[in-house]
């Protein structure tokens, strides 16, 4: 059987839809454009027009994050740090300090040389704090909010390598996170000694973490993460330096523990330590000890260490949907325990 359509009978004018049909199709539409993220957003760029995309975004952060790096010189050594406030707080890596209250000379990237003390840090985490000692206001970047970076996200190192040189530049490099825990983030963002305390950038031009270590695999690039920093903050300003030894001096809980997103869980209270004695359990949430707040692993791990075998803490946190608290007479130190 054949059927015959005639276009002149059957054309009746521009099309109009009802507008139910409209409003049915309205959120079909605004989800498809919604759906139009940046290059630098996907997991995985669809080919060299993306490519050119983060590229271009790269290079349009740079003239601001730039101003703000500056090299780090003490003693014959070199290091890189990035400056984060106006009045000259500069984050770097906790071995490039040192120690505290060290005179120190950071150079901006046109060569000037500026004045330095080093401030606090942490050897677990090796993240590390200065400030210019000279009045001014200098160029500084914004740091990433809590949680800001995830696996896979695109990210920018800037460094200096081998040390300051004026001809060469600040040197750039390109990669992803690849892997991230409470104390150390992993990249394909390639290090290079000099580049310890430099900035590990997002694509927003935020700090996510700064340049801790390196190995000679491409894929093995470690960084302090942000967090870590601003965990730790009033202790680093306060030029208070968390060392290995102290940790291997100070006083013992016993709780493994796991962060997670509402906070630090325990996994398990070792057998014959003070945690155990005390009754803590598997999933308890950690609060606070002696009223200050705990909110990483690495605040509980300084916070116990900081103080002595013997003393007595009062440990409060919660069990379900229950407020506990204890006083706990912290142990000694067994060999390769750090809480």
């Amino acid at each position: 059987m054949r059927f015959a359509v005639s276009a002149q009978k059957d054309f009746i004018g521009p099309m109009r839809l009802a507008p139910a049909i409209i409003l049915a199709l309205f959120p079909y539409v605004y989800l498809q454009a919604k759906e139009e993220v940046s290059a630098w957003n996907r997991k995985v760029p669809r080919g060299p027009d993306d490519l050119l995309e983060i590229q271009e975004r790269m290079q349009s952060l740079l003239p601001k994050v730039r101003k703000a790096l500056v090299s780090i010189e003490s003693n014959g050594g070199a290091g890189s740090g990035i400056i984060v406030s106006k009045d000259g707080l500069v984050l770097t890596a906790a071995h490039v300090i040192g120690s505290s209250g060290k005179t120190m000379s950071v150079r901006l990237p046109n060569g000037k040389r500026l004045p330095a003390v080093s401030l606090g840090g942490s050897e677990i985490s090796d993240g590390g704090m200065l400030k210019i000692t000279k009045s001014g206001s200098w160029p500084f970047v914004e740091m990433a909010p809590r949680g800001s970076a995830s696996i896979g996200d695109w990210c920018f190192g800037l460094g200096h390598p081998g040390g300051f040189d004026k001809e060469r530049g600040i040197v750039i490099r390109i990669g992803r996170v690849i892997a991230k825990k409470e104390e150390t983030m992993r990249t394909d963002s390639r290090l290079l000694g000099g580049d310890s305390g430099g900035p590990l950038f997002d694509f927003e031009g935020r700090v996510i973490g700064i340049h801790s270590r390196i190995s000679k695999e491409p894929d093995e690039n470690y960084h302090v993460p942000i967090e870590s920093f601003r965990a730790n903050w009033d202790f680093f300003k306060d030029g208070k330096l968390f060392t290995m030894e102290q940790l291997s001096k100070g006083g013992f809980l016993g709780v493994a523990c796991e962060e997670r997103e509402e906070g630090i869980f325990v996994t398990e209270a070792l057998d014959s330590t003070p945690a155990k004695t005390a009754g803590l359990k598997s999933d308890d949430l950690i609060v606070s000890i002696d009223g200050e707040r705990i909110e990483t692993t690495e605040e509980l791990i300084i916070l116990i260490g900081s103080k002595k075998p013997g003393m007595e803490i009062k440990l409060e946190y919660r069990r379900e949907d229950k407020s506990l608290s204890s006083k706990i007479k912290l142990g000694e130190r067994p060999k390769r325990s750090q809480r």
